[in-house]
């Protein structure tokens, strides 16, 4: 299961209530891609604060916005790429996820993750080079959160990486009130899953503004 700390607010079920009441628009969940299963714990906070959008990184620059593109996206095989990064069976939990919930679930991401080059894993990438893509695509991530935050109430779901104090997508919100989720390794914040680990030493931080 999960264990969790919530900086604002009594417990996981009083978070809709703080959200209505401080007329907060913005809910980020830093996930770590499908090697630690989250979804748990995601589909509870989704319960508890009824959001009107979902986003979600992984999805890149697509949309699923109702029933016949669920189906149309879940009829895909599961090892047939997705994009240059992943295939439809890694991405299918989450929109089913969402969609159970009738959520619109919106990419928000560039298409490959502004690679280039489908062999472009295999290649050594410039520190400076890594800079400027995760830059570009921090800054595309926080331009959708933008944009959906003024029409409702938004969950989303990004690497834990982007979600770092001093990244460009939380310096970049235009409403500073938001709620971050951030998974920890024995409550220690930690940007990428460790190579070994059991469940009870995930633990999650939830902090409030």
């Amino acid at each position: 299961m999960y264990k969790v700390k919530i900086r604002g607010c009594k417990d996981i079920e009083g978070l809709g209530k703080f959200i209505k009441t401080n007329n907060i628009k913005l809910v980020l969940f830093g996930e770590y891609h499908g090697f630690l299963n989250q979804i748990q714990l995601q589909r509870k906070i989704i319960e508890g604060i009824k959001p009107d959008f979902f986003l979600y990184e992984m999805l890149e620059e697509d949309k699923i916005l109702n029933n016949k593109e669920t189906k149309k996206f879940l009829s895909k095989p599961d090892a047939k790429d997705f994009s240059f990064i992943s295939n439809y069976g890694q991405l299918k939990p989450i929109i089913r996820l969402a969609r159970s919930f009738d959520l619109p679930v919106i990419g928000c991401d560039i298409k490959n993750m502004c690679c280039k080059d489908e062999d472009w894993r295999k290649k050594k990438v410039s520190y400076k080079e890594a800079g400027r893509i995760t830059n570009k695509r921090e800054l595309q991530q926080s331009k959708i959160v933008n944009q959906y935050t003024s029409k409702g109430l938004v969950f989303g779901l990004l690497g834990a990486y982007h979600l770092r104090k001093n990244g460009l997508v939380l310096s970049k919100l235009k409403n500073k009130k938001a709620v971050i989720i951030k998974p920890t390794f024995k409550w220690e914040e930690r940007f990428s899953h460790p190579k070994k680990f059991n469940n009870s030493e995930i633990s999650y931080i939830i902090e409030t503004n």
